[in-house]
């Protein structure tokens, strides 16, 4: 099965949208960003949408302990998901304090095997992503996608759920999940114009089935 992040959502008919196409994952992004929300609205939407056991993530970039500590006490996130420089200690720290899931993103890079290694003992999973120096995720743009199945083998070692982000689109992810990555993490792929589309989630999520994907 394949689980499927619509990230970046930012408004309540986003969140209602997401949900309705078939997403089983809604990711939120409190760092500095294009998509940034405040924790006072994702709190509102959440509970004004009927959710049909979809997660609810939150992406931060090297936040410190006050600031996931405040987002967790405030919103419904059952997941953390990590996009800066954070270290394994700090993120060991976090899922003791909060008791939530803890997923790492890491960019594709020559080191990521090795940085595998590092997180896997504290996370309960690992994304692959397509950020640069300069912006840790939410790009737009893909990776290599011909070393996707090393990254799933040594994750599969690891025994880490591995997630896949970065340019994924309703146009390319059939090739994607040729490779049986364990989930799609998915934000630009689903705008026009920088506005979520439900079009394209539904159009998404029923290539995922018509690959012989049950979304979990």
């Amino acid at each position: 099965m394949t689980d499927i992040k619509f990230c970046g959502l930012q408004s309540k008919q986003d969140v209602e949208n997401a949900a309705a196409a078939g997403a089983t994952a809604l990711g939120f992004v409190f760092a500095d960003s294009k998509r940034q929300v405040a924790v006072e609205n994702v709190t509102e939407w959440l509970a004004s949408t009927s959710l049909q056991e979809q997660k609810t993530v939150a992406v931060f970039v090297d936040p410190d302990h006050t600031e996931v500590q405040t987002i967790v006490e405030r919103a419904p996130i059952d997941i953390l998901q990590f996009h800066g420089d954070e270290s394994p200690q700090f993120l060991k720290e976090v899922k003791q304090s909060t008791g939530k899931q803890v997923i790492k993103a890491l960019r594709h890079q020559k080191k990521t095997l090795d940085l595998f290694c590092a997180f896997a003992p504290v996370v309960d999973g690992l994304i692959v992503d397509a950020g640069t120096e300069d912006q840790k995720g939410g790009t737009g743009k893909r990776f290599d996608w011909e070393a996707v199945p090393v990254y799933i083998h040594f994750a599969r070692q690891l025994n880490r759920a591995l997630w896949i982000a970065g340019g994924i689109s309703p146009e390319n992810v059939a090739d994607l999940l040729s490779f049986h990555p364990d989930g799609i993490d998915v934000s630009s792929g689903i705008e026009n114009e920088r506005q979520k589309d439900r079009g394209k989630m539904e159009i998404l999520v029923k290539q995922v089935r018509e690959n012989g994907y049950v979304v979990s």
